[in-house]
């Protein structure tokens, strides 16, 4: 995948890949505008939309409606290292749902690709062109 990142003003900036824009800004507290998610909360939502898509998945191929199913997913930062996150996701289950289903869709989530891209620690190489 080939992301372009275009400056668009002050702290805004669009990443577009494939047909679609994605808008991001800094918060007032960064010197931007707070018009858009930061990068770093896209990364954070990336993580919780990923889970996401497992359990539709999930529910889906079993034919299970997933109306009532509530995911949340609460970042803290380790109080001795700034970047290391932790990630709490949170599945709320109507009473509906079998012990079975919800072992199910936990182990679905495990299969989320981006939190497997982070725990194989991806590496970044940076040239200029």
């Amino acid at each position: 995948m080939e992301i372009q990142i275009n400056f668009t003003g002050n702290k805004k900036m669009d990443a577009i890949f494939d047909d679609y824009v994605v808008k991001c800004d800094q918060p007032l507290d960064n010197d931007g505008d707070a018009s858009a998610p930061s990068p770093f909360d896209y990364f954070l939502t990336s993580t919780a939309l990923c889970a996401g898509y497992f359990v539709k998945a999930y529910c889906d191929s079993r034919n299970l409606s997933v109306e009532g199913i509530k995911l949340v997913q609460h970042n803290n930062e380790d109080p001795q290292k700034k970047y290391k996150q932790i990630f709490e996701i949170q599945i709320h289950f109507p009473s509906s749902f079998s012990q079975k289903d919800k072992d199910g869709i936990v182990r679905a989530i495990q299969g989320c690709s981006v939190k497997k891209t982070i725990q194989e620690i991806p590496e970044f190489k940076i040239s200029v062109i």
